[in-house]
């Protein structure tokens, strides 16, 4: 284990994605520089995998009512969180009584940035987390970032902005997790973070829908890429037509707009398509909307674009990237930063943790229009 330059500056970061895989987790030392000490991750168990996507597609408003089941899932999700924490540092005892806080994101339930009342719901009860680690727990970013006239998401452009910024380079950094949010970082021009659109989503809802379950993503890209997208270039442009990809910045998305049962059901009977079209139309869908983005909100001459999150070890799908976007521009990871491309919303996590005890501002205002603000409240 490296060894820690200044121990009054550890902090963990865990996060678990709207594709509800798994929770990571990352001790990190936070100064001018990051300095991972160790990760880890932990299985999100079938049943609470099932729950979450479940509740995750219900329109009901479960903040304001919540349901039992919504509670019990939420201290459900708190105690695995706990016991990855726990299970850190209990691997690495010279860890003990040296973090300063925990951030904890949670898991994304609701995500309804631009009804009449805007609310924003993750669950994983931080008093809980607080209490079986021993750490005090920061939580509620989103819903801090709402609070100040914010869409909620993404707020990991902040992070981007502090770590990843160049002032001589045109960089943009992708996370591609269930949704695809993009941070853009072109000197002498504001920060702007947006959520393009899917992400991993509808590629695993079709993997998953075909494989009933015995499968969960599209490793590699490799059933995409043996599919045949153009069979269903209908499809593609319609899903492509629906007005969140036509409009302005900033945006936040949820996948609740994104259903592959849904499309399939529609589509089924136009015409024979195999199981591998689908799964690659679902990923040319995902490509087109990043690159189009890419297109119109980053069009400079010389782009490095840094690729993070699942979906960046989708091979086939960077690759459709690529086709769609300015071959001048260079793609790789943001391990290309010396930060693992696994780990980058996880720190970004503890690092907003950091800022909260220190009563730091964060300036999303150019990422979702809400005024410079602390993010997240403290549960002891």
């Amino acid at each position: 284990m490296p060894k820690a330059i200044n121990n009054k500056n550890l902090y963990i970061g865990t996060l678990s994605g709207t594709s509800a895989d798994s929770i990571d987790a990352v001790v990190v030392e936070i100064s001018k520089n990051l300095n991972i000490i160790c990760s880890s991750s932990i299985k999100i168990p079938a049943e609470m995998k099932t729950q979450i996507l479940n509740l995750a597609n219900k329109k009901t408003n479960l903040k304001k009512f919540p349901s039992r089941d919504l509670i019990e899932l939420g201290e459900d999700f708190a105690i695995l969180t706990s016991k990855l924490i726990n299970r850190i540092l209990i691997r690495n005892k010279d860890l003990n009584f040296k973090i300063r806080a925990i951030g904890s994101h949670g898991q994304t339930i609701q995500h309804f940035p631009t009804i009449k009342n805007p609310y924003t719901l993750q669950i994983g009860n931080p008093s809980l987390i607080a209490k079986t680690t021993g750490i005090k727990t920061i939580a509620d970013f989103r819903t801090a970032n709402i609070n100040h006239g914010g869409i909620g998401a993404p707020l990991t452009p902040a992070f981007h902005n502090q770590f990843f910024y160049s002032k001589s380079s045109n960089r943009v950094v992708i996370n591609i997790g269930g949704i695809t949010n993009i941070t853009r970082l072109i000197p002498n021009s504001p920060v702007i973070g947006w959520d393009s659109g899917p992400g991993n989503c509808l590629i695993d809802q079709s993997i998953q829908f075909f494989s009933k379950n015995k499968k969960q993503f599209d490793k590699g890209g490799e059933t995409a890429k043996k599919g045949e997208f153009k069979k269903l270039e209908k499809v593609i442009r319609l899903i492509l037509s629906r007005k969140y990809f036509k409009s302005g910045l900033p945006k936040s998305q949820s996948i609740i707009n994104f259903n592959f049962t849904d499309i399939y059901q529609r589509f089924k009977n136009t015409k024979k398509f195999s199981e591998d079209d689908w799964v690659s139309a679902m990923t040319e869908i995902t490509a087109k909307s990043i690159a189009n983005d890419l297109n119109k909100f980053c069009n400079v001459e010389n782009l490095e674009i840094y690729l993070c999150g699942g979906g960046s070890k989708n091979k086939y799908l960077i690759s459709r990237i690529k086709d769609h976007i300015n071959s001048n521009w260079k793609v790789m990871n943001t391990d290309k930063l010396g930060l693992d491309p696994m780990l980058v919303e996880a720190c970004t996590f503890a690092w907003l943790a950091k800022m909260r005890l220190a009563n730091g501002k964060i300036n999303l205002k150019h990422s979702t229009g809400a005024n410079p603000s602390r993010l997240g409240d403290i549960f002891k």
